[in-house]
């Protein structure tokens, strides 16, 4: 394996596969071997770049989630005023459930940090 691929490439290899692209897509954007590729994914520290790329992607894109959420809760209460009753319906059933769904995510969360600081807790040296 070349000293370019292993070092200068690495970003962009790590980026492409982070956001989902096959192997062989990025090894024929790249103009490299499958199997260059499937070396570099058995590297830990590769691995952990992709990773790193990947969180990063996911994060950007739960901001813009989380931005228009709001927006999105906004436009489906609309509904609710819909003359066709259908609509409105719908528009409270998602409500609903969105609401319950986002609760008990909101409660888990609080349950693990809970069990988690229970865990440390117990984890202390005792003096």
């Amino acid at each position: 394996m070349s000293q370019f691929v292993a070092s200068e490439k690495d970003p962009m290899l790590a980026l492409a596969l982070a956001g989902g692209q096959p192997i062989a897509a990025v090894a024929e954007q790249f103009g490299l071997n499958r199997r260059t590729i499937e070396r570099r994914l058995a590297d830990p520290a590769f691995r952990r770049l992709v990773a790193d790329f990947r969180g990063q992607l996911i994060a950007t894109a739960l901001g813009l989630l989380a931005e228009n959420m709001t927006r999105a809760a906004r436009a489906i209460a609309g509904l609710l005023d819909s003359p066709q009753e259908h609509i409105r319906l719908r528009a409270a059933r998602t409500l609903i459930h969105a609401g319950l769904r986002v609760r008990d995510s909101v409660d888990f969360g609080d349950r693990i940090r809970d069990l988690e600081a229970e865990l440390a807790r117990r984890q202390e040296p005792l003096p």
